[in-house]
């Protein structure tokens, strides 16, 4: 084993049910301390040459900006916090795929001898900051550092301006058109389809009942989730991601050598045998809406990297924001997606809890954790960013590994995917897929996934004004059905059923 293998040696979880005045940063240090008292040399904090902070929902702009204020370095946030002095502090892109994603990134530059110890952390306090702000609470979460620190933006969160133009502004829409193909894949009525989904998640929610880190603590039965208010003709409220948390989540990540030299025992030590990442194409651009053909060859590639087939994985974890990113996800590895096998580590999103992007940081971490207690086991934990479009995956085991990170082709290409063209002004055309969506007036809209006579996709939306087409959409299936579509305005398509 050389030196410079990358290691995972501290994994980090911290839950605040009770709402209280605790922010982001300090839930991030909280999370961080509890990393490095778990690899056993508590005062290791200042050998930290790099922390790195996963990006916060309240600063990705069209999500809301905090009204309480915020930290214009989150690294450093955390570093003054735990008594670190890094000479890198990075802020990530947005995207539930980031902690997996700069998991690689720096296992990497740990095997080049580039980095040596690396804090991984992140954040959410939305349960105690919408508490705040309804209550007009006097509380200031503003830090301001001089240090340098990279941020690295939003990024590419995978949607065509037709796409964001149209409606689909919010991941509950994108997903319901994805899960609608799905269910027409399948030849479920909705109900049926419903139905399929909940015992899926109940599944998931017993997971979170056992969890001590779990926000929601409650089980939630098939008979729970189908009752629970509908957000879109497909979800209930129950069977989506829930935001409203206060968790945060650290990894600490070294070399070897490193870890002989603090004095880290090797009972702690946790390798990385096997990471890979890729982006799929945009929903309107996908041969198949139902599917995103990525995730699966990101997991195969992982798997072929550790030299193991799915049946030999112990413990998966499947990002679940929505149902549908379970059921992709198992339907290509080949896994049952009936509750008859466990595809979650944590409860999944909706019932665990769904930190924003830091979700998998507590996955990888129960990954971590799991291990130890099964040295001759394996565990993977994927990842999902946008919309079905930024996928990662790792194989983690106590086993040693000998892979040289350093060179390792971890990204998959999407060169090879069939793009569907994509029609500006298509006049008419037929539905692919579609999403009503219910307001909190409850009026109903819809978002239609369609196709021209020509094979070019478009998404189009209903008229503000019309509030009959999504209702005659809920009476009767839409699919296949012939659609009239005005002109663009801004790129804004909207349609019509021609009966």
């Amino acid at each position: 084993m050389h030196d410079n293998t990358p290691i995972l040696v501290g994994a980090g979880q911290v839950v605040q049910r009770e709402v209280c005045e605790t922010s982001h940063m300090q839930l991030a240090a909280l999370a961080s301390e509890a990393a490095i008292l778990d690899c056993g040399v508590p005062a290791i904090a200042p050998q930290i040459d790099t922390i790195c902070v996963t990006k916060l929902f309240s600063d990705m702009g069209h999500l809301g900006h905090c009204k309480l204020g915020r930290s214009d370095n989150p690294p450093q946030s955390v570093a003054s916090r735990i008594g670190a002095n890094p000479s890198h502090r990075i802020y990530t892109q947005a995207g539930g795929n980031e902690p997996q994603s700069r998991l690689i990134e720096f296992a990497a530059d740990i095997a080049r001898g580039e980095r040596s110890l690396v804090l991984l952390t992140g954040a959410e306090a939305l349960k105690n900051l919408r508490r705040a702000e309804r209550d007009g609470a006097d509380l200031d979460w503003n830090e301001h550092f001089e240090e340098p620190m990279e941020d690295r933006g939003f990024g590419d969160m995978g949607a065509t301006s037709q796409e964001l133009a149209s409606g689909l502004n919010s991941a509950i829409y994108y997903y319901s058109l994805v899960e609608e193909a799905q269910r027409q894949q399948q030849g479920r009525s909705v109900e049926q389809h419903r139905a399929a989904m909940a015992r899926l998640l109940e599944s998931f929610s017993r997971v979170a009942v056992g969890n001590p880190y779990a926000q929601f603590s409650d089980l939630r039965t098939v008979r729970d989730i189908l009752d629970a208010p509908s957000m879109t003709h497909l979800y209930t409220s129950k069977m989506i991601a829930r935001d409203g948390v206060n968790q945060g989540a650290a990894l600490l990540l070294c070399s070897v050598g490193k870890a002989r030299e603090q004095g880290i025992d090797e009972s702690r030590w946790v390798f990385l045998h096997g990471m890979a990442e890729g982006r799929d194409l945009e929903l309107c651009n996908r041969a198949d809406p139902g599917i995103s053909p990525m995730a699966g060859l990101v997991a195969e590639r992982a798997l072929e990297m550790a030299q193991l087939g799915i049946d030999e994985i112990d413990m998966i974890d499947i990002y679940s924001c929505f149902p549908c990113a379970v059921t992709t996800m198992a339907l290509q590895l080949g896994l049952p997606s009936d509750g008859s096998r466990s595809l979650t580590a944590t409860g999944g999103l909706p019932y665990f809890g769904g930190p924003g992007n830091n979700y998998s940081m507590h996955a990888i971490a129960e990954a971590v954790h799991w291990a130890r207690q099964q040295p001759a086991g394996h565990a993977m934990v994927s990842s999902t960013g946008g919309v079905l479009y930024k996928h990662g995956c790792g194989v983690f085991s106590h086993k040693a590994s000998s892979i040289d990170w350093s060179a390792q082709a971890t990204r998959v290409s999407n060169e090879s995917f069939k793009r569907r063209a994509v029609s500006a002004d298509p006049g008419m055309g037929t539905i692919v897929s579609y999403t009503v969506h219910f307001d909190r007036d409850e009026s109903a809209h819809a978002i239609i996934l369609g196709e021209t006579d020509a094979g070019e996709r478009f998404v189009a939306c209903t008229a503000p004004e019309d509030l009959t087409t999504a209702v005659k959409m809920l009476e009767k299936d839409p699919t296949g059905q012939a659609v009239i579509v005005a002109s663009p305005i801004k790129e804004r398509l909207q349609f019509r059923l021609t009966m």
